[in-house]
């Protein structure tokens, strides 16, 4: 063989046995288990093992979203929920997602405008934040003669406004800032002011002691209500050196005015200036178009609609009317292919430019999103609700209560399919109707005001029959921000915090054929401005949104993460069916406590609350094992109602011995400390028995709290036995008295 040296014989040592193997043998060997790896590797790149990079989940069988799958046949909208993208947007709420989303509005948006002495008028990114709910990010002034301008804009009628309250931080190098004058005025034009009211004050306070300054808060009233276009916060002070103004609030019969952030939802796409602009779809594939219908507030006098194959090269395919209507109806003078349609402005009938509330694209051709067939249920396991009959909607369009949504039949034909697990932007993402926002400018192109809404999931599915005795649950293991429930026609109750658990008895109004479910989910209270992430500026960290906590308060924007549309609500955990006795175990906790400085031994505590689900009194012992040491006691469940045990060396638990439990045992820590649960084999050992024996039957979470006094491990278990007739108790080793 060329390029081995071939020698005596050797004897070669494998799996720990002597083999006689010439070299060039050992070769060929080796040679062949390379190519076997190189076909193997070959086969695995061949399989669907991951999404892509980044997207989550990766493994294609956890993916429970829509499909997104090729319509040809039917003549219908092309345009209908497909992501649309835009050359500007004013803001972050009149974007171009809106031109797509099905909802003609006639209404003229309204938007905010703000400007200060130092700056101008303020950017898009800097735009809210004397004005976001969030005294953290603020304009810069100058102590004296320094002015904030906020204006809304659009609508036809100005808000109302009798009182404006400021908080502002005032730097001085001076130990005393001495007198303030805070002004406000009012303005239609821009150009010539009234004053509404003032206020004033002796010395600016101290501010908490993190902040290092001084911390101006005051309300300035008005002597009557006003309606001005424009209000423009004049602050003084002469012995401060800057200012920074971090919220002007207005107010009216003390409700504040919200004139930025996402609270007011037109659904118009509104560009950022009034030259040449343009919005496009993409209808996800080629398609045969012959008919148009764009729906303006604010129309283009001038400019074309355009067709592509690749988003870059575009052919004219019509011109735009000149007329005043604001509804412009285009059929082609023939059907024209192409995957990307396009409107190109050039002249705006507006000095707002322009206002688009809906662009329709008929023919035929595109994706449409096919929900995935849902998990089969088989009796006595869990039943996972996901895919299958999951839909979506935003509550603005419907018109019916949870009472009738929830019943079976419903006619939810137009709601998009709904990914449960997963957040509402995640079922938008996944059924195409919005731009993967992970990409580019993808994000901005999505609405921030039409993900804060409150949103409908419904779904329709059938249960296995269950014994007879048993409770049928409804789990949602996560939902945020608040859900109210209903099931069958009936309203179970609300889920109440991003983090919550909910758990419903459904067990009598389950049907045999066809059972629904219908959950609003709530929208967050106080969702702040978004802050928009850059390379160059990331914005600051946090806001307003965590008023509303538990939620996912790090959706509102930190330095690693963009403002997430829709602040992460949705169904975003498993939502199951599970069974239990008339007597379930819940909160299971379980406490070690260390007579320090002796660490040769450990009491162990174990709590958990008994609860009967029966209108009757049930009685039984309840069993338990934790490492070696097995331990009973004997319990009475008054009817409707809920026990908490406890078991330790002081309660009197019992060995099956007849002794009494002595849940003490050595912790073999090293060195005389526990320095982490790893590192404890006490620990080790109750965990894994715990895992052993199947007292844990679900997820569980250690923690490990140590100090110079106190060490303590807790187990937080989810339910591992009940108490049932005894009929059904032998299953559980639980003795009925």
């Amino acid at each position: 063989m060329p390029g081995v040296a071939i020698g005596p014989m050797r004897s070669f040592r494998i799996r720990g046995s002597s083999v006689n193997m010439r070299p060039e043998a050992l070769v060929m060997k080796l040679a062949i288990l390379l190519f076997s790896i190189l076909v193997a590797s070959f086969g695995l790149n061949a399989q669907d093992y991951t999404r892509g990079v980044g997207v989550y989940p990766g493994d294609p069988k956890a993916y429970n979203g829509a499909v997104l799958a090729p319509e040809t046949q039917t003549y219908r909208n092309l345009a209908l929920h497909r992501p649309a993208y835009s050359s500007s947007s004013y803001d972050y709420n009149l974007t171009a997602q809106l031109v797509t989303d099905g909802i003609r509005d006639t209404r003229l948006p309204r938007w905010v405008s703000t400007a200060s002495s130092v700056s101008g008028t303020l950017p898009r990114r800097e735009r809210e934040h004397p004005i976001d709910d969030n005294p953290i990010t603020s304009v810069d002034l100058p102590g004296t003669g320094g002015w904030i301008q906020i204006e809304p804009g659009g609508r036809d009628t100005p808000i109302e406004v009798d009182r404006v309250d400021v908080i502002a931080r005032a730097w001085s190098f001076a130990p005393q800032t001495g007198p303030w004058t805070c002004v406000v005025l009012g303005s239609d034009d821009g150009k010539s002011w009234t004053e509404l009211g003032r206020a004033s004050g002796t010395e600016v306070p101290p501010a908490p002691e993190w902040m290092h300054a001084r911390q101006l808060k005051t309300s300035i009233l008005f002597s009557s209500p006003a309606r001005n276009r424009s209000y423009r916060l004049q602050i003084d002070g002469p012995n401060v050196g800057q200012w920074q103004v971090g919220e002007v609030a207005l107010f009216d019969k003390n409700r504040r005015m919200e004139v930025g952030g996402p609270y007011d939802f037109t659904s118009a796409w509104r560009s950022a200036g009034n030259g040449e602009e343009w919005v496009y779809v993409d209808l996800g594939a080629d398609c045969m178009v012959d008919h148009l219908v764009l729906f303006w507030i604010e129309r283009a006098v001038e400019g074309v609609i355009q067709i592509s194959d690749d988003a870059n090269t575009w052919r004219t395919i019509q011109t735009l009317p000149t007329d005043d209507g604001l509804t412009d109806d285009l059929k082609l003078a023939r059907p024209e292919r192409g995957r990307y349609v396009r409107v190109l402005m050039t002249r705006a009938a507006s000095p707002d430019g322009y206002v688009l509330s809906e662009l329709e694209v008929f023919g035929r051709g595109g994706p449409m999103p096919r929900a995935q067939a849902a998990p089969k249920a088989r009796e006595g396991e869990r039943v996972e609700l996901a895919r299958g009959a999951w839909r979506i909607q935003r509550d603005s369009l419907v018109s019916a209560n949870g009472s009738a949504i929830s019943k079976p039949g419903f006619q939810a034909d137009d709601w998009l399919p709904a990914t449960v697990p997963g957040t509402v932007l995640s079922s938008y993402r996944d059924d195409g109707a919005v731009p993967d926002p992970n990409y580019g400018r993808n994000q901005l192109m999505i609405s921030d005001s039409f993900f804060y809404s409150n949103f409908w999931y419904r779904d329709e599915f059938i249960v296995p029959p269950s014994a007879p005795g048993r409770h049928v649950w409804l789990n949602f293991d996560g939902i945020n921000w608040k859900a109210d429930v209903f099931f069958n026609g009936e309203k179970l109750g609300r889920v109440e915090g991003g983090f919550m658990r909910g758990r419903f008895d459904v067990t009598r109004l389950l049907r045999r054929r066809a059972n629904a479910l219908a959950v609003l989910i709530i929208r967050n209270a106080s969702p702040g401005s978004v802050k928009e992430k850059t390379l160059a500026q990331t914005d600051s960290n946090g806001g307003v949104l965590g008023a509303d906590n538990p939620t996912a308060h790090a959706s509102i924007g930190w330095d690693w993460i963009p403002t997430i549309r829709g602040r992460d609500t949705g169904i975003w955990g498993d939502v199951y069916l599970t069974t239990s006795g008339p007597v379930t175990i819940e909160r299971p906790f379980v406490t070690t406590t260390l007579p320090l400085p002796d660490l040769s031994y450990a009491d162990v505590n174990v709590e958990v609350t008994l609860r009967n689900h029966e209108q009757r009194e049930v009685a039984g012992t309840l069993r338990g094992q934790f490492g070696a040491v097995r331990f009973e006691k004997r319990v009475t469940v008054p009817a409707a109602s809920d026990i908490t045990v406890s078991l330790n060396p002081a309660t009197g638990g019992r060995r099956d011995t007849g002794n009494r439990i002595c849940m003490r045992r050595s912790s073999h820590s090293k060195r005389g400390a526990i320095t982490s649960l790893t590192q404890n084999r006490f620990a080790r050992e109750c965990v894994s028995s715990l895992i052993r024996r199947k007292v844990v039957r679900s997820r569980f979470s250690l923690m490990a709290v140590a100090s110079s006094r106190v060490a303590a491990i807790g187990a937080f278990l989810n339910p591992c036995c009940a108490i049932a007739p005894e009929n059904t108790m032998r299953q559980f080793g639980i003795t009925k008295r």
